[in-house]
């Protein structure tokens, strides 16, 4: 066992119990610490209050407690209220974990059937009907929920046999919001002609859980036959796989690729519109956080592109690293002192295709028009007025990820939107 373990401890019921029993455990383990973090999110009056609750229980019960503040009350387009608390919780949570920590959750028996209902409403497959997992990696360490077995019941009648004091968090009745509407109004009415509906919906989950796995291994399969070079996907070995399987490997590419996944109807528009259109065509087909682009016979994903203005004149030190625009990465390079001494006194910028540059490429005769080595060197369009180009004085010296004079090296880093194509 990891001799340091994080509580999310809100003070209601299943946190309080959780709390309660890891400290009965860190009788028989001393070396165990224990360390609450208590998320206020600022949305209810009582909120201090609370706070307060969470900080008295863990000095009574010699636990270190740390509590964070964030506000809760922003509005995110196209996410609940529900989902935003969530989000920021989860991400102070990442942000709190030391390395290689261990975080545990109070998630029970009924909070897994809720979930399973909640992603069945939403249309999901088996991964999102496999509801939370017992252990997963989270951050710079793990997530574990040592009580997905019991029930709130069983919780319940502990607590009241331990005599222990938690809190009620009044929106936990409020039916506007799906979870809750799914526990006191659904719930009840399932619950009458089929009592053990509970296990059953937690069986369910495990079930999807399993076929989920399997899907993931035929995905790391099948994606190792159609991935090409930087991380792209060749489209001709794609349509050789069956449509379920063509799904299955886009859903897994992305997930590899840290992009967020699509709709059902998002995907079959990207079978339809992009895979499936012109190998001269350039289509796109794009989401919240995730653009899917085709250029010649491969598939790019990436995030959205910025908005940029490609007329940018940049002055650049090689002493000092260049912050790109659009977020297009941190510039940097090295020189040698012969290239220094030949391009005494010029001035070095960086500036951005605009149309009709040429410049000199070694052992090639003449000049050449960057507009077709760029096609040559196979740059996908949307990235062509995207690429930094190093002059020195009105001459191109660097087309940076594919091309610089002799005594000049370029790199990019921190480039999230074309990581792939500059690195």
């Amino acid at each position: 066992m990891n001799k340091k373990i994080f509580i999310a401890y809100s003070g209601g019921l299943d946190s309080h119990v959780l709390l309660r029993l890891l400290v009965q455990v860190r009788k028989v383990n001393p070396k165990l610490q224990l360390t609450a973090i208590h998320v206020n999110h600022n949305l209810s009056s009582n909120a201090k209050r609370w706070t307060e609750h969470c900080k008295k229980i863990c000095r009574e019960l010699r636990v270190a407690c740390i509590v964070k503040n964030v506000n809760a009350k922003i509005k995110i387009k196209d996410h609940s209220p529900e989902e935003i608390a969530r989000k920021l919780r989860y991400e102070t949570f990442a942000e709190t974990l030391p390395k290689n920590s261990v975080l545990v959750t109070a998630h029970q028996a009924n909070d897994q059937a809720e979930t399973l209902l909640l992603q069945l409403f939403r249309g999901a497959g088996p991964k999102g009907l496999a509801a939370m997992p017992l252990k997963i990696k989270f951050a710079k360490g793990w997530l574990v929920r040592p009580l997905l077995d019991f029930s709130r019941e069983e919780l319940l009648q502990y607590a009241k046999v331990q005599k222990l004091n938690w809190i009620e968090d009044e929106s936990n009745t409020d039916t506007k919001f799906d979870r809750n509407l799914i526990r006191h109004k659904l719930m009840p009415i399932i619950k009458k002609n089929w009592p053990g509906i509970i296990t059953t919906l937690n069986r369910v989950a495990n079930h999807c859980a399993a076929a989920s796995e399997l899907l993931e291994n035929l995905a790391a399969e099948d994606l190792a036959d159609v991935i090409s070079a930087k991380d792209t996907i060749n489209i001709e070995v794609l349509k050789k796989l069956s449509s379920a399987r063509q799904d299955n490997v886009l859903r897994f590419w992305l997930r590899t690729l840290h992009l967020s996944t699509p709709s059902e109807v998002k995907l079959h528009e990207v079978i339809r519109t992009v895979v499936n259109s012109r190998s001269d065509a350039s289509p796109m087909v794009g989401w919240q956080g995730t653009e899917i682009r085709r250029f010649q016979n491969h598939l790019y994903a990436m995030p959205p592109l910025l908005p940029h203005d490609k007329r940018k004149v940049l002055r650049f030190n090689f002493k000092r690293p260049l912050k790109l625009p659009a977020d297009l990465g941190v510039l940097r390079a090295k020189v040698n002192k012969k290239f220094v001494a030949s391009a005494k006194n010029k001035i070095f910028t960086v500036r951005f295709r605009q149309g009709g540059e040429k410049l000199k490429i070694a052992k090639r005769l003449g000049t050449h028009q960057l507009k077709k080595l760029m096609q040559e060197w196979q740059i996908p369009p949307w990235l062509r007025d995207r690429i930094p180009l190093i002059y020195c004085g009105a001459e191109i010296v660097a087309v940076v990820g594919y091309y610089s004079v002799a005594g000049l090296l370029t790199t990019i880093l921190n480039n999230p939107s074309s990581r792939k194509i500059l690195a």
